[in-house]
């Protein structure tokens, strides 16, 4: 019997030294949840403190400890331990993954004993996770170039007459994405010539209604008249916005007025058919965003609904307040307070593979020659360069809806005021040479500066411009268009006129977008076309008393 019973223990010591040489941690509890034998890789893999490393110690325990640490990631320890003690007692097989705060994959496999309790293996597969990534970012990359190189192998692999498709669909798009490029440089041109009849009318506008006693109709017909001036402006804004990539000018945005323009805008396109209910909310707030480019998604989603709709519907464009106290997986944002857009239809719905996919650049699921697939993605770029999210909800047969997430504006909105010249700050007989060559433009900058207290100097180009420098031993301030015929820019004149006279300011004028401003002028302070009598007159006066050369563009004062 001894001999049996020192064989058993041999057997025993042999079989226990032999586990502790394993790559993998092995624990055996008892029915009553108690520890009755483990390896070492058990207790280092886990990082148990050694004084758990005897026959005896619970696993209510183990888990209290693990929970203490993060290991079950957020949450009440004191319930993860009970909820886990809950599963231990049923003594059922189980297999699954954890991984660990310091990115340790484990994978545990619990089994239980006939004779009560049960025995886990715990697997560090960390390494294999990551390989098994590597090799599905491979497997990526390699199917990425295989739809690259699908044009050259088309005629040879008939295998991949789907990837064709898709491709001839995607060259689709690149041509109607061309005729957009070529439609946005002639939308340009005459963005540019139309902004030089609104700085025009919107100034003249300016004088007229300047005039100390304006009877009572001419005044409203006065406010109709630049009302309408300013509409333009805005409508111009849009069409430089379509033809470049405008950047965003944030303001606070108030769902009342953004909703009016909104519907009147919608009544002249929508189909009679499609019945609107537009609601601002009670008590929105007003959305950190830019207008124009807000109304251009909300009408573009519109258009997209009444697409949907070609029998007709309902359409219900919404405002709310939305506050996150914490992030929000749905909607994938949070925390902080927002305005949330929405625009409902109950049209004919997306599948859940197209809605996906609705955001992407280029998808679209219109005929070819129809649909560009540029719309929702350039709606979601727009939402996301300003700080909030796009969240589309969309089935079959029932109808879609887009939630646009803009961030809640700061500080109070404040009302447009008047801009009357005589409010602009005055001149001190500074002496001016006003270069453009729209003979109506410039006859009235020369008017309002003149008003001012202005001297000026006028001239319909560069070449007249530099005569004129070289004739007068003084000049203040260069005024000058940005783009102007003849070979000599407004950039070039700038630079020319600092030789002649290095003490001079200079002042550019530009109806191009944004973005073509800054690639063409990098030093010059620049005001915006069109621009209020007002706005002209501050701009001047800024630039001659001050230093620097601060940028005006869409100055607004």
């Amino acid at each position: 019997m001894g001999s049996d019973y020192d064989s058993l223990l041999t057997r025993a010591v042999l079989t226990l030294d032999a586990l502790d040489h394993l790559d993998q941690g092995i624990s055996v509890f008892d029915q009553s949840l108690c520890l009755v034998s483990w390896n070492r890789y058990f207790t280092q893999m886990l990082e148990f403190p050694e004084e758990f490393a005897r026959i005896g110690t619970p696993l209510e325990t183990l888990f209290a400890y693990n929970a203490r640490r993060g290991d079950y990631g957020p949450g009440d320890p004191d319930q993860q331990v009970q909820q886990r003690m809950a599963l231990a007692r049923q003594f059922l097989p189980h297999h699954f993954e954890r991984t660990r705060p310091n990115g340790q994959v484990l994978e545990v496999h619990g089994t239980p004993l006939r004779s009560g309790g049960f025995v886990t293996i715990y697997t560090d597969i960390t390494n294999r996770k990551r390989a098994e990534q590597a090799l599905q970012n491979s497997h990526d990359l390699l199917e990425q170039r295989v739809v690259e190189r699908t044009t050259e192998l088309h005629q040879t692999n008939a295998a991949l007459r789907e990837e064709i498709a898709q491709h001839k669909n995607a060259q689709a798009a690149l041509l109607e994405s061309q005729k957009l490029n070529a439609l946005g440089q002639l939308t340009s041109g005459i963005a540019h010539d139309f902004n030089n009849l609104l700085t025009i009318i919107q100034g003249n506008l300016d004088l007229i209604g300047d005039s100390p006693r304006p009877d009572m109709a001419t005044r409203e017909s006065l406010q109709a008249a630049a009302g309408a001036s300013r509409r333009g402006a805005e409508l111009t804004r849009q069409l430089l916005d379509f033809s470049s990539h405008q950047n965003l000018s944030p303001a606070a945005v108030h769902s009342i007025r953004l909703f009016a323009d909104i519907d009147a805008m919608l009544k002249r396109t929508l189909s009679e058919t499609i019945e609107v209910d537009i609601d601002s909310g009670t008590n929105t707030w007003s959305a950190q965003a830019d207008p124009v480019r807000l109304e251009n998604a909300i009408v573009n989603l519109a258009l997209n609904a009444r697409d949907a709709m070609p029998h007709g519907g309902e359409l219900v464009i919404s405002a709310a307040n939305v506050s996150l106290e914490r992030y929000d997986e749905r909607i994938t944002l949070g925390p902080g307070d927002f305005v949330m857009y929405s625009i409902e239809d109950n049209g004919e719905g997306m599948s859940s593979s197209v809605m996906e996919r609705a955001f992407e650049p280029f998808f679209t699921t219109k005929g070819v020659g129809t649909g560009t697939g540029l719309g929702l993605s350039t709606v979601y770029g727009f939402v996301r360069q300003s700080g909030g999210q796009a969240h589309i909800t969309s089935k079959k047969g029932v109808g879609t809806r887009v939630e646009l997430y803009l961030p809640r504006a700061t500080g109070s909105q404040n009302e447009p005021c008047e801009a009357r010249l005589r409010d602009a700050p005055k001149g001190h007989g500074e002496r001016i040479l006003v270069v453009e060559n729209d003979q109506n433009v410039r006859g009235f900058i020369c008017r309002v500066l003149h008003d001012l207290g202005y001297q000026t100097l006028n001239a319909s180009g560069g070449q007249q411009a530099q005569e004129l420098a070289e004739r007068y031993q003084h000049i203040d301030l260069l005024l000058t268009d940005l783009l102007m015929p003849g070979g000599i820019d407004g950039e070039s004149l700038c630079r020319q006129l600092k030789r002649i006279h290095p003490c001079i300011q200079t002042l550019c004028i530009s109806g191009q977008s944004s973005d073509m401003i800054n690639r063409r002028n990098g030093q010059s302070a620049t005001l915006a076309k069109p621009f209020s009598a007002r706005q002209l007159g501050n701009a001047v006066y800024q630039i001659l008393n001050s230093s620097g050369t601060e940028r005006l563009r869409g100055n607004r004062a």
